[in-house]
């Protein structure tokens, strides 16, 4: 497991994707720093329920600001670093030195996490950094320690973006093309992302909404203590998905044909 991990890291510093991918999510912050300047400037005001991010303090919001952005990246990062690998028939080479399929698939979710967690980690930090510069630290309303706070935060919104993730990498696996598993993840990301909101408009399936992690990433505010409440079923939620995501993709895999 550890020398496939050595060999992915060299394939991912080598990547051109790992640097694009790395670039937009860093670069975002800054283009909505001067976006939201701007605004200020033309007599609008900030507000934290509209615009997520309005000063330092929220920066640290920046992954629910921009999480369809982040899915969309991520996701194409996955189904382009997995499914060249079967059109290469690059995996042949590793699967023929004995090295386990289980192994294998999860040395590519771990990579997908790592540049997950780095990319947005980097885009918290610019953007927290840039909101300051812009429009100081200030503060978030409710909110008494800012620290504890800022670590749940992060903490469960990188929970929820690692879900997500899992799912890419089980889509990309069950694929074993870019195209196709880039097409399938862009209709996992949109049909779980805004048709659960059809559920919102009746009693009876209202609670069905948030069976989906991207649920809370587009209907939830992570400023107001009520949402903030629910970060322990926000976590589960993302957990049971990594879990069965994961267990299917292995399943499926190793049962596979690799041609």
């Amino acid at each position: 497991m550890l020398n496939l991990l050595a060999a992915e890291k060299i394939k991912l510093f080598r990547s051109k994707k790992f640097w694009i991918t790395l670039s937009i999510l860093c670069l975002l912050p800054i283009m909505q720093v001067v976006n939201s300047l701007f605004a200020v400037r033309n007599g609008e005001e900030l507000v934290q329920v509209i615009d997520t991010v309005v000063n330092g303090a929220t920066g640290v919001l920046m992954m629910e600001k921009n999480g369809l952005t982040i899915l969309l990246v991520i996701g194409a990062f996955s189904s382009f670093f997995i499914g060249e690998e079967f059109q290469n028939g690059t995996i042949r080479n590793t699967l023929s030195l004995g090295r386990s399929r289980t192994h294998y698939y999860f040395s590519k979710f771990v990579i997908a996490a790592l540049l997950s967690f780095v990319g947005v980690l980097g885009m918290t930090a610019i953007g927290m950094t840039s909101f300051t510069a812009a429009f100081g630290f200030g503060g978030v309303a409710e909110i008494n320690n800012y620290f504890s706070y800022a670590l749940k935060t992060f903490g469960t919104l990188y929970v929820l973006i690692l879900a997500n993730v899992s799912v890419y990498v089980m889509i990309s696996f069950l694929t074993k093309n870019s195209s196709f598993a880039l097409i399938w993840g862009f209709l996992y990301t949109i049909g779980t992302g805004f048709l659960p909101g059809i559920f919102q408009q009746t009693a009876h399936f209202k609670q069905v909404t948030y069976w989906f992690t991207e649920s809370f990433l587009f209907y939830l505010d992570f400023a107001k203590p009520a949402d903030i409440a629910l970060y322990s079923e926000m976590v589960l939620v993302s957990l049971v998905t990594i879990v069965l995501s994961s267990a299917v993709g292995i399943f499926l895999f190793t049962r596979s044909d690799i041609k």
